[in-house]
């Protein structure tokens, strides 16, 4: 590909233009013979102080943000290196998202359960789906795992390609605050872009709520979406309704909205309730437990009958559909009901206890940890939800990473302010097995915080692991 098609709509080449460029790197120790060399700051290091070794390993040309001095390449300066990645990684691969419909979802919790079902709300209404999230990237008979929420932009638009290369007409994706902050998708304009929420996490990144609202919020521009369906019972989705500058549809439940639910009830396989979506009904009975699931299911309701998918499909996709793995996950044995999620905020603990006690005849017992080297601000939060809410809380790991166990743990703690039941067990196996061992008949047992996620990260190294694998092996003893 020449340089110029590369750079399109990202800077102006000149006479270099015809340089013929094969790959794209932003790492010099993966740089292969013609690559095109993209500098940008990163936490730990700066690109801008690994052109020599880029060139050495073959580089065609250089793009950077800060003066490189005279090299024996082209290099090319731009005001944004993370924006001109993305635009380049889009451009390298024919920008594929253009000729598919985008579906977003963004928001603190929720992200991958709506996505999850948009995606089979579209399949049942007859479309070719792609699914990338959390959870993992599926489309045209392939799962591949999911390292991150967000792909990096060159593996997202490869991503993209092979979907569209597949025959995909509506692709369903997750998007991180992260992803935002990081101009990932600054070549993706969504068709409809979803907000679910807005509570505590990320506080390590981005420093305050406020910073963390105002990067959520900039995604809802013509830029990123045509389209905004926003959940009007969060506050923050309140102010991005009254401040987008595109067309927007809302859902909620206690607040007027485009589409909304009544006759909510909890039932033993799940909810049922009467949708109004967009002044069309639909009931709907599914194997989706508690309230938060309600948002979730109204938002990918209402974002299939923008799509086109008929009332009834709707209604027979949802009752048949099984709950996305790791979210509200129920496994009922010897009368207890042991529950895996994968809440890890203050607000999603809270919900996750919330509705776990409906559910509970006897004791609620709380298995959950918080990840190392994220936001510490909310570890004593989850600990004093987790300390009021449950009759016993067994405090353990989850993903520590490069912090001790016990570090994380102590944090917990310092919220917990009903002992009495309390337990430490910092190894995770031992402390579902210790839950089982304490749960009676009518107990329900919630098991939070990592969800689907296969592996325990600690010391950089992820060990396999499932909490659903070491429930059923505790059961089986």
């Amino acid at each position: 590909m020449k340089l110029s098609a590369l750079l399109q709509n990202v800077a102006d080449c000149g006479q270099d233009g015809e340089v013929e460029i094969s790959g794209v790197a932003i790492s010099s120790n993966k740089v292969r013979p013609g690559d095109l060399f993209i500098c940008m700051q990163g936490s730990n290091s700066d690109g801008h102080s690994y052109c020599d070794e880029a060139i050495e390993a073959g580089a065609a040309a250089i793009v950077c943000e800060k003066s490189v001095g005279v090299k024996p390449v082209p290099v090319i300066r731009t005001g944004d290196a993370r924006k001109a990645y993305a635009l380049i990684s889009a451009n390298y691969f024919g920008n594929p998202s253009r000729d598919m419909r985008i579906i977003t979802v963004t928001g603190t919790n929720g992200k991958s359960t709506t996505a999850y079902v948009t995606a089979k709300l579209l399949e049942a209404g007859g479309f070719k789906v792609g699914l990338i999230g959390t959870m993992y990237y599926e489309y045209a008979g392939k799962k591949l795992p999911s390292e991150m929420t967000t792909p990096d932009p060159f593996e997202l638009h490869r991503l993209l390609a092979d979907m569209k290369a597949a025959g995909v007409q509506y692709v369903v994706m997750e998007f991180s605050a992260h992803a935002i902050f990081l101009e990932k998708l600054c070549a993706v304009c969504s068709d409809v872009c979803i907000f679910t929420n807005l509570s505590q996490d990320h506080l390590d990144y981005f420093g305050d709520m406020k910073r963390y609202k105002a990067v959520k919020k900039s995604c809802f521009t013509a830029e990123y979406t045509r389209c905004a369906l926003v959940n009007v019972d969060d506050a923050c989705g309140r102010e991005i309704l009254s401040e987008c500058r595109v067309p927007a549809v809302s859902y909620g439940l206690d607040n007027p909205a485009d589409s909304f639910a009544i006759d909510v009830e909890d039932t033993r396989r799940g909810c049922s309730f009467v949708a109004n979506i967009m002044d069309d009904l639909v009931s709907v009975d599914c194997r989706l437990y508690g309230r938060f699931n309600v948002y979730n299911v109204l938002a990918a309701c209402t974002a299939a009958r923008m799509a086109g998918v008929g009332l009834q499909e709707i209604a027979d996709c949802l009752y048949d559909l099984d709950p996305p793995s790791g979210r509200f996950n129920v496994i009922e044995s010897s009368g207890v009901k042991y529950v895996v999620d994968f809440a890890h905020t203050p607000d999603g603990l809270y919900n996750l206890l919330k509705e776990g006690a409906k559910l509970c005849k006897g004791k609620l017992i709380t298995v959950f940890g918080c990840g190392g080297d994220r936001d510490v601000s909310k570890r004593p939060i989850m600990g004093k939800i987790a300390g009021e809410m449950s009759d016993i809380v067994i405090v353990t790991s989850d993903n520590p990473r490069t912090e001790s166990r016990q570090s994380i743990a102590d944090d917990i703690l310092s919220g917990v302010r009903k002992k009495n039941k309390l337990f430490v067990e910092l190894d995770r196996s031992r402390a579902i097995a210790l839950a089982v061992e304490l749960a009676k008949e009518g107990d329900v047992v919630l098991i939070a915080g990592k969800g689907s996620e296969g592996y325990i990260d600690e010391n950089n190294v992820k060990t396999p692991y499932s909490d659903a694998a070491q429930l059923n092996k505790a059961l089986g003893e």
